[in-house]
């Protein structure tokens, strides 16, 4: 009977990968990838997948060099234009969401933030840990490369716009920036709810400047009480749709979800589609 069974199930995956004529190409968010590469596991065909960043993806998909990015954050208005004029209707599609955590060394006795105080530390207008009721010591920012989506989003939503303090030391990669943020006891960083470890803090954090402070977790992100929610996105041409609505819809299916969720993620119940004109 266990004969039988692998001889049908390796049957299947060969067939499958015959048929499929050239690898779908897909590039983008760091924070995705982990996730995305599981589903393409179970997927079982042709899929190439390349991290690197939500803004690379999008760059790579403009510029025709992948079938699809995958984005912590949507296009921009330029984006669009430019996408636009290489004759594409881009489509953007959520396939999860993720709750933005700050983290801190274990040992820092900063438990709590509110967004207010976010803002300060990341825009470098608070610098040392006792403006925000820890310790007497200097506040090392860790961010993320210029490609990251993260970064756009912690500058869209938490900064209003404004630059990261010139003295940010640059990760590149969620996994550097636990690694560096649990080396570094006077660090503050920012990762998605799927990469949190044992060897951070996640921080509570309040909306605006409010008392209300919610620690980041699975059932925070999906019952909404947790400030920081972010769609996560596929992005393809709507004109290509045939090539990649396969893939898409198992991403989106019960057992990509099951994936999702698996990987730490909030999964896309209810999806809402967007498309990015």
């Amino acid at each position: 009977m266990v004969r039988i069974f692998y001889a049908v199930v390796f049957g299947f995956c060969y067939l499958a990968k015959s048929s499929f004529a050239q690898d779908l190409k897909i590039k983008g968010s760091d924070t995705m990838y982990p996730m995305v590469r599981e589903i393409t596991d179970l997927y079982g065909k042709g899929v190439l997948l390349e991290g690197g960043g939500s803004s690379a993806g999008i760059t790579a998909f403009r510029e025709g060099k992948v079938d699809m990015a995958m984005s912590s954050r949507n296009l921009n208005n330029e984006e669009k234009e430019a996408i636009t004029k290489q004759g594409k209707d881009a489509y953007s599609i959520i396939v999860a969401y993720d709750a933005l955590s700050f983290i801190v060394h274990p040992e820092n006795k900063v438990t709590r933030l509110t967004q207010k105080q976010l803002a300060d530390i990341f825009s470098g207008e608070v610098t040392n840990w006792k403006q925000v009721g820890g310790d007497d010591k200097p506040i090392q920012v860790i961010i993320r490369e210029a490609t990251s989506g993260t970064n756009e989003f912690v500058k869209d939503v938490v900064l209003n716009k404004k630059p990261f303090p010139a003295n940010a030391k640059i990760c590149t990669g969620t996994s550097a920036v636990i690694q560096a943020v649990s080396q570094m006891p006077n660090a503050i960083g920012f990762v998605g709810i799927g990469y949190l470890e044992e060897i951070v803090k996640p921080v509570a954090v309040a909306s605006g400047n409010s008392a209300n402070f919610v620690v980041p977790s699975f059932k925070t992100a999906l019952n909404k009480t947790y400030p920081l929610i972010r769609p996560l996105y596929f992005i393809y041409d709507k004109k290509q749709e045939g090539r990649i609505k396969s893939f898409v819809d198992f991403a989106t299916s019960s057992l990509g979800q099951k994936v999702v969720v698996h990987r730490g993620f909030i999964p896309a119940t209810g999806m809402t589609n967007g498309n990015a004109k």
